[in-house]
């Protein structure tokens, strides 16, 4: 049941096996693959922003956690550049994840013109 309000009804969902929404690591699974969050999402990928590069000793702990035909070959990795970090440090910094209090103009109502000619 609809409560009627569409900010209610656009909420997103936690998707089952993904990290915890709007962690950093969430983050980067929703810029990197969206459709994977949300499989109605229009959001463009940001593939651009990550790079994928041979595991040498152990994986990165930065490395993105995928399974299936969106996970990296055997002994790849799909790790964030610096741009992608920064990108997600912004995105968390914005935290609107409690509700927002109604803005009031603290400015008067502006008097409507004077009619020409009085």
């Amino acid at each position: 049941m609809s409560s009627g309000t569409p900010a209610a009804e656009a909420r997103p969902v936690q998707t089952t096996g993904e990290p915890p929404m709007y962690s950093a690591a969430w983050q980067h699974v929703h810029l990197y693959s969206p459709r994977r969050i949300n499989v109605d999402s229009n959001m463009p990928s940001y593939r651009f922003l990550y790079q994928m590069r041979r595991i040498s000793d152990v994986p990165s702990d930065d490395a993105l956690k995928f399974s299936g035909s969106e996970a990296p070959p055997e002994g790849w990795e799909i790790v964030p550049t610096y741009d992608a970090k920064c990108l997600v440090a912004y995105l968390i910094s914005l935290n609107q994840s409690h509700p927002l209090k109604e803005v009031r103009s603290a400015a008067p109502a502006a008097s409507p013109p004077a009619a020409p000619g009085k």
